[in-house]
C-alpha cells in the first residue's frame, strides 16, 4: 500500500481522498452549480461515493494522488471541506516498459511526469486564495518530492475562466487538443493544453508565492479594520428659516397636577 500524502498550508490543508469525506464532498458538489458547466462533478452522494472509490483505487494503482481540498479560516482556525484536485495522469519513464502502462512502477516509485485536474471547488472558495495556495503546493510537491520533468494541465477548450486561472499559474500554453475529451455537459470538447517543465518551475513558483502572499496581506489588513456604525447625517438649518412656534398660552397659564406618590407596600 502507496503511503499517504498530507499537503499542509495556512489557508488550505489537502488530504488524500478517503470516504469519511464523502458527505464534506457533496455538500460542496450540490451548491450552486453554475461554475461546473465545463467540470466533471458528482450530483448526488452515490455519484460521490463512486467518484470516492475511483479515486481510491488509482490512488492504490499508482496512477493519481486525489485529495480533498480542506479550507481552513485563518482568524478562526475553522475548517471545512470545499472540494477537491489531483496529481493525476502519472507517467513512469524508467519503469521498464515503453509506452508508459498503468500498473509498471519507476523503482523508486516517483513519476517522471503528472498532470493537476479534476478540479472543482465549492463556490466561497472560488477565486480566493484556496486555490493558489492549492496549486502551489501541489506543483511544489510534483517538481521538489518527486522531481517530475513536467506538470500538464488541460481544460475544455470554451472555459475561458479556467484558461485564464492556468495561465496565471504561470503554465504555457501549448494548444488545443481537437476532439480530445468528453464534455462534462455531453458530446466531445476540444482541450487547451497547458504545462510547466522542470526549467520553468522556479519563477512560477515565485510567482505564486508573490500572489498568494498579497491575498494574506489583503485578508490581514480586512480583518484588523474596525468595523464602525456609519456616524447619522447632520442636517444643518440657518436659524431664519425656521418659524416660531405659535404660543399655547392656555397650556402654559393651566394649572399643573399634583404628583400623587404610590402607596408603600407594606412588608410582610
Amino acid at each position: 500500500m502507496r503511503s499517504p500524502v498530507t499537503l499542509h498550508g495556512n489557508l488550505c490543508r489537502l488530504e488524500l481522498m478517503r470516504p469519511d469525506h464523502i458527505d464534506g464532498l457533496l455538500f460542496a458538489a450540490i451548491a450552486d452549480r453554475s461554475t461546473y458547466d465545463f467540470t466533471y462533478v458528482p450530483r448526488d452522494h452515490d455519484a460521490v461515493a463512486r467518484y470516492v472509490a475511483l479515486a481510491t483505487s488509482d490512488f492504490a494503482a499508482g496512477v493519481a494522488v486525489p485529495f480533498t481540498t480542506i479550507a481552513i479560516d485563518p482568524l478562526t482556525g475553522e475548517e471545512r471541506i470545499v472540494g477537491t484536485s489531483r496529481l493525476r495522469e502519472l507517467e513512469y519513464w524508467r519503469a521498464g516498459v515503453w509506452p508508459p502502462r498503468h500498473g509498471h512502477l519507476n523503482p523508486d516509485g516517483r513519476p517522471d511526469a503528472a498532470e493537476i485536474g479534476s478540479t472543482w471547488l465549492h463556490p466561497s472558495a472560488q477565486r480566493t486564495g484556496v486555490n493558489t495556495e492549492a496549486k502551489l503546493m501541489m506543483l511544489t510537491y510534483a517538481f521538489e518530492t518527486w522531481d517530475v520533468h513536467r506538470v500538464s494541465l488541460k481544460t475544455d477548450v470554451r472555459n475561458t475562466r479556467s484558461r485564464a486561472a492556468i495561465s496565471a499559474l504561470g503554465a504555457q500554453f501549448e494548444g488545443i487538443k481537437r476532439a480530445h475529451f468528453p464534455a462534462a455537459d455531453g458530446g466531445v470538447r476540444d482541450s487547451a493544453l497547458f504545462s510547466i517543465v522542470r526549467a520553468e518551475w522556479p519563477a512560477a513558483k515565485a510567482n505564486l508565492e508573490a500572489r498568494l502572499q498579497r491575498y494574506l496581506d489583503r485578508a490581514t489588513t480586512a480583518a484588523l479594520e474596525p468595523t464602525m456604525e456609519p456616524a447619522p447625517a447632520v442636517t444643518t438649518v440657518e436659524p431664519h428659516l425656521v418659524e416660531p412656534l405659535p404660543l399655547d398660552t392656555a397650556a402654559e397659564t393651566a394649572p399643573v397636577a399634583p404628583v400623587v406618590q404610590a402607596p408603600a407596600i407594606p412588608a410582610a
